[in-house]
């Protein structure tokens, strides 16, 4: 099932980006489902062109991009391919295929301006033993509103629904 193949893959992404001293934030549909709107397993239902995928936010320096081009090796992601890539802080978006889904890592963020400031307002969690940081409810807002597609724009109803619920007094807000 492809979820569990997500599931499977993040966490053995994140042992290897953690271990190369990768600075990230998990991202898009898994940040989505950790804020408590599981669209991940059926969105090739709902939307066919939208491919399940790991999303992550990397800060872009040099350093960093050099850990995390170390740790997709160790990945066995084509040497042949990342040898070719030249970092532009602005500009070196990663996809990484598999067969049922692709991870993308990301340089920036639409609507987000620090990676440093986002991470400091992260939620840190254990996923098998690992240390996940995952963007903030508020920041994942702000990044689906610049994004602005019709798949972004349900994912911010369908969390606002959920927010309200838990906390009745935060109205719909955003």
């Amino acid at each position: 099932m492809i979820a569990n193949e997500v599931r499977e893959s993040l966490q053995q992404v994140c042992a290897v980006l953690n271990k190369h001293k990768v600075e990230y934030l998990v991202v898009g549909g898994v940040a989505v489902g950790y804020h408590g709107y599981r669209r991940i397993s059926g969105i090739t239902t709902i939307k066919p062109e939208l491919k399940t995928d790991l999303d992550f936010w990397y800060k872009p320096t040099i350093t960093n991009f050099t850990n995390l081009l170390a740790a997709l090796r160790e990945l066995r992601v084509k040497d042949e391919s990342l040898n070719k890539i030249v970092f532009d802080p602005k500009k070196t978006f990663l996809k990484i295929p598999h067969p049922s889904f692709h991870t993308d890592f990301l340089p920036q963020m639409k609507g987000l301006e620090s990676f440093a400031e986002s991470k400091l307002r992260s939620s840190k969690e254990i996923l098998d033993g690992n240390q996940l940081y995952i963007l903030s409810y508020e920041d994942l807002i702000k990044n689906k509103i610049a994004v602005g597609r019709s798949i972004d724009q349900e994912d911010i109803n369908q969390l606002n629904k959920i927010k309200k619920k838990t906390d009745p007094s935060l109205g719909m807000g955003m």
